[in-house]
């Protein structure tokens, strides 16, 4: 195989691990540390064996690491599933070290209690610098990307690719299949590093050979499928005799994901009410001596299951009137961008620029009417019985979510249904967690503020 082809991937997986080598060794360190300052007596107070326990739990949770998150390096620069996994791992390290520990007799219980909590927060940090780094890289070399080429029809593959160079190839479409010795010829004359197949490309027998064909070459073969809104990790293979059966199932909450879910809601929520309280009371004081009258606006908003509810915002418009007409104007309909309000008050606008005009709703979500992560709060005339707009009223309605993180009020409303759509077929908390520290991103660059 020509090493060309596979040295982009050889460095990914190199870096990958080398990450999360790192990661362990610092999640090593800073346990100790905590413990020398904390419990210096806790299981590392004789020195012979403190030192057996920090080289065994150390040599076990890097081997550990590095095995299981080389495989995650297809995902370097997307995908959820390379920081899930690194929380799998994390934890998968930690059972291996309590085990190993164990069968040698080591007192090292409370290290491995300290690392159960770095291990998992280091990993995904240098995770994501790693992939901050590669991103850039991309953007820096977007004329020089490998190529990668599109075998049959891929709908707008080609123009996602060409756009977001961040992805790292530069896509060739070939959409009239001929035979797979033709695209093995067209790989080798653009020096290819990948290949993406359409699913309806040739017969069964055709689609392995060019599989085959493409591997001879060196190069990552890929199958384009129509599972964006699909939870990859519910995605089940059953073999046949001819075929491989994709079982799909999308990660709808069920029981325990709503009842996790809605622990996680109310124990952040508190919190949040506790650290943003003194500037929502500056905030409904600025608001009361600049205009007067009601600090609070009460919109009605569609909930979970079509039930509607009251939704509260601090009053940030010179009226209710103009509260209600820039309501209407949004639901007048449903592909036209949001335009920035008419009337707003001088510290209407600075509360809106910092969504501080939206923290009243988390008292919402300790009451159960609002989640802090979940699809667009809608008005009752922008719902219709349309199979997407009625998918997204199983969970509760969100302070912020994929719409939030993507635009804000750069998106029209189509747009932030479909990403309410996805949230609510690939929800996991951990998905929760990565919407709500984007959003504290978002908010501070301003992305979309109205």
């Amino acid at each position: 195989m020509p090493l060309n082809k596979l040295s982009r991937d050889a460095q990914l997986k190199t870096q990958v691990g080398v990450v999360d080598a790192v990661s362990s060794l610092v999640a090593l360190g800073g346990s100790w540390w905590l413990l020398s300052l904390v419990a210096p007596s806790v299981g590392l107070s004789d020195a012979h064996s403190g030192r057996l326990t920090l080289f065994v739990t150390g040599s076990v949770s890097t081997l550990v690491t590095v095995v299981s998150g080389r495989r995650m390096a297809a995902q370097v620069v997307a995908g959820l599933q390379f920081y899930s996994s690194a929380l799998r791992g994390s934890i998968l390290a930690i059972a291996a070290c309590a085990v190993v520990g164990y069968f040698l007799n080591l007192h090292g219980r409370a290290l491995l209690v300290v690392m159960f909590a770095l291990l998992p927060a280091s990993r995904v940090a240098l995770r994501w610098a790693l992939r901050q780094r590669v991103r850039r890289a991309h953007r820096r070399l977007s004329d020089r990307l490998p190529v990668a080429v599109l075998v049959g029809v891929h709908g707008d593959l080609e123009v996602t690719l060409k756009l977001d160079t961040e992805l790292g190839y530069q896509p060739v479409s070939t959409p009239n299949f001929h035979s797979p010795g033709e695209v093995a010829d067209v790989v080798r004359a653009l020096n290819a590093s990948a290949v993406v197949l359409d699913r309806q490309v040739g017969s069964s027998a055709e689609f392995r050979e060019l599989v085959w064909k493409v591997e001879e070459l060196g190069c990552k073969v890929m199958v384009s499928t129509p599972l964006g809104l699909m939870a990859p990790n519910d995605v089940v293979v059953v073999p046949t005799a001819s075929h491989d059966l994709m079982v799909l199932s999308t990660a709808s909450l069920g029981t325990s994901g709503r009842f996790i879910k809605r622990v996680f809601d109310l124990l952040v929520a508190a919190v949040l009410i506790i650290v943003s309280f003194p500037i929502l009371a500056i905030a409904m004081i600025a608001l009361l001596l600049s205009h007067g009258g009601p600090i609070l606006h009460r919109g009605t908003r569609i909930g979970v299951g079509g039930q509607l509810f009251v939704m509260y915002k601090l009053r940030t418009l010179d009226s209710v009137q103009a509260h209600s007409t820039s309501s209407a104007r949004a639901a007048s309909d449903l592909s036209a961008p949001k335009q920035a309000p008419h009337g707003a008050t001088r510290v209407g606008k600075i509360l809106r620029r910092w969504s501080i005009d939206e923290l009243p709703q988390l008292f919402q979500v300790v009451s159960g009417s609002m989640s802090l992560v979940g699809p667009r709060p809608r008005l009752p005339d922008e719902h219709s019985e349309s199979a997407v707009l009625l998918r997204r009223l199983n969970v509760r309605p969100g302070l912020t979510g994929l719409w939030q993180i993507s635009g804000r009020g750069d998106l029209s409303l189509d747009e932030a249904a479909e990403l309410d759509v996805r949230y609510v077929d690939s929800w996991s908390l951990f998905h929760d967690i990565v919407i709500l520290v984007r959003t504290i991103k978002t908010v501070l660059s301003g992305k979309g503020a109205r």
